[in-house]
């Protein structure tokens, strides 16, 4: 059993800083609809761990070391320029009285200027910046996080709530985290703090405004920004005077050394992979015309047809829990007329304590699992052998570990139905460039009788209704989910998911290689471990790539042409869930069935 040491991090710096260079005129650009609609999620925030460099930071020699703070502050600077949005100012329609006349001389198309659509502007000389912070951790690595191999043996999972991961996090606030009528002081679009354990270990974290980029986008950037840092090390090697020059040994980045390493940021490469921040290509694939007067209503029918669930925020004030009023509040100047359904507030016990579980599936176990997930059921819905579709890995995985969560709670006798809300990524779905920026994403539902959703004998059925609901979601179904989304009074007004106790959210970073990136090329090692940042509520799932380990050292993941499979190093979930559903869930003899050991 592993057991963290007590966390004592010590703050050491905050730069409000800029992207270099500086965009050279200013620029307004409205947000797509789906950015707007997820503006009020939680941020996109994650911690990556990597284990000390080879070879210790030191200013007698040639080499410059990896993970200096200025090193990393400069390379940092030279990414954001290629998404100088994010050091900029999120401002939202208010209200419809004050949604500018859809003139035929306005810059921008009616659909964008409806309430709460959401723009960002950028490149004024005035733009509130990104923070990068920088911190001392008193303990080792290895003192608060397990190694990858010893994750990859614990039968029960790590018990990663032991890691108080959002001290790894700046500390601020993202754009529309209090909602929209709390204000915009104070609020910025990103963050990035470096965390430096007493074993040279770094953690490196990131926090992110979900109108401005989901996880796809967010490791994008940090790849990005490993890749950086890795040219600048280059151009450092053998030029002591110049990494010197520039505080490269230096425990704290300081404003005059990254302003005299502007010289060597013009001498980097482009950031890569180049980023495409174009909103609006996401808005074009809406059905219909979306600048009409008002929506189609056949289109709006295909839409709610799909299966979704859609519960009205502004009707469900009733009997909400205070913690969630502001949240039911209907705004001054709309229109309170129901178009959802109340969110059912008596399934949601917002006081029970939490867990946070991370189970290892290794490739082999989810082989397993995937095996008996695709046997024929003759006769059967879903039945494999007559599917359109075949069940991947990723569904076999989901549909098992959501058996696991209902019978933990208890659904083995239970007719009713229970719910999967499933995060479905639109960049492939809608043909978007694999690099565009931004939250393209929307939430589908798998509903099953809890009985059925615990029986272990029908994996395969549940596996195959998974997969024949992210069927119903094509570009046809999507561009009538966009088409209705474009004519709601507010795009945040209807949440397509729930947290509730026959709920569960499930996000997948699968195929993201997150675990491939390394901030010092010449190790060739990959992040001891990679720590999505999620709200502590009853309910989550999140599907996560795992370190590859050969030898006791994790690789990076090969990208291109004979890379391995997403799930090559197995493959990690993490469970936030009711403490005793935790608890249960892991003591199902169930849960290792298909395991190898």
């Amino acid at each position: 059993m592993f057991t963290p040491h007590p966390l004592t991090i010590t703050p050491l710096t905050t730069h409000l800083t800029q992207p270099f260079p500086l965009p050279s005129h200013p620029t307004t650009t409205p947000l797509s609809v789906i950015d707007a609609k997820v503006a009020q999620f939680g941020p996109a925030a994650a911690v990556w761990f990597f284990s000390a460099p080879s070879s210790p930071p030191t200013t007698t020699n040639t080499t410059p070391p990896p993970f200096s703070p200025a090193l990393l502050l400069l390379s940092f600077r030279k990414t954001l320029s290629a998404y100088p949005q994010w050091a900029g100012r999120v401002s939202a329609v208010p209200h419809p009285s004050s949604a500018p006349p859809p003139t035929s001389t306005h810059p921008f198309p009616p659909h964008t200027r409806r309430p709460r659509r959401l723009f960002v502007t950028y490149g004024t000389g005035a733009d509130p910046g990104v923070m990068f912070s920088t911190a001392a951790c008193a303990q080792t690595l290895a003192d608060m996080v397990p190694s990858p191999e010893a994750r990859a043996r614990m039968p029960q999972g790590w018990d990663a709530a032991e890691l108080d991961v959002e001290q790894f996090l700046p500390a601020i606030k993202v754009w529309f985290s209090a909602g929209f009528e709390s204000g915009e002081e104070g609020h910025l679009g990103m963050g990035a703090c470096v965390t430096r354990f007493a074993c040279g270990g770094v953690a490196v974290g990131v926090k992110m405004a979900h109108c401005l980029a989901d996880a796809a986008a967010m490791t994008g950037f940090v790849r990005g920004w490993a890749g950086v840092h890795g040219d600048l090390l280059g151009r450092c090697e053998g030029r002591s005077e110049l990494w010197t020059r520039i505080g490269a040994g230096r425990d704290e980045p300081e404003v005059a050394d990254t302003t005299r390493g502007e010289e060597v940021l013009r001498l980097l490469n482009d950031v890569r992979p180049a980023p495409v921040f174009d909103p609006l290509l996401l808005n074009a694939t809406a059905a219909g015309d979306v600048d009409a007067p008002a929506a189609d209503p056949t289109i709006v029918a295909r839409a709610r047809h799909l299966p979704q669930h859609r519960y009205d925020w502004w009707a469900s004030g009733g009997d909400c829990p205070e913690v969630m009023q502001a949240a039911c509040a209907v705004p001054a100047g709309f229109d309170a007329a129901r178009i959802g359904d109340p969110i059912p507030w008596a399934e949601w016990d917002f006081g029970v304590a939490v867990a946070h579980r991370v189970l290892h599936f290794s490739a082999a176990e989810l082989e397993n699992i995937w095996r008996a997930a695709s046997i024929e059921m003759k006769g059967e819905p879903g039945d494999p052998s007559t599917a359109t579709s075949r069940i991947s890995r990723h569904d076999a995985l989901l549909a098992f570990v959501w058996m696991l969560v209902n019978r933990a709670r208890g659904f083995a006798r239970d007719a009713a139905p229970v719910h999967l809300n499933m995060t479905l990524g639109l960049r492939a779905r809608l043909a978007l460039p694999e690099h565009f920026v931004g939250s393209p994403l929307v939430l589908a539902r798998v509903s099953s009788p809890g009985e059925e959703a615990c029986d272990a004998e029908r994996l395969a059925v549940t596996a195959q209704r998974m997969r024949d609901t992210l069927g119903t979601f094509d570009r046809h179904a999507l561009g009538a989910v966009l088409h209705d989304a474009m004519f709601q009074d507010s795009p945040q007004r209807v949440w397509n998911g729930f947290l509730g106790v026959r709920d569960v959210i499930v996000t997948s970073w699968a195929r993201l290689g997150t675990y491939g990136i390394s901030f010092d090329p010449r190790s060739g090692r990959g992040p001891w471990l990679v720590q999505p940042v999620m709200p502590a509520v009853d309910g989550i799932i999140e599907i996560m790539e795992a370190p590859f380990v050969v030898g006791g050292e994790q690789e990076v993941r090969v990208e291109g042409e004979g890379e391995r499979s997403w799930y090559a190093g197995g493959v990690d979930v993490d469970l936030n869930f009711d403490k005793v559903v935790v608890e249960k869930l892991v003591e199902d003899e169930m849960l290792r069935k298909f395991s190898v050991r």
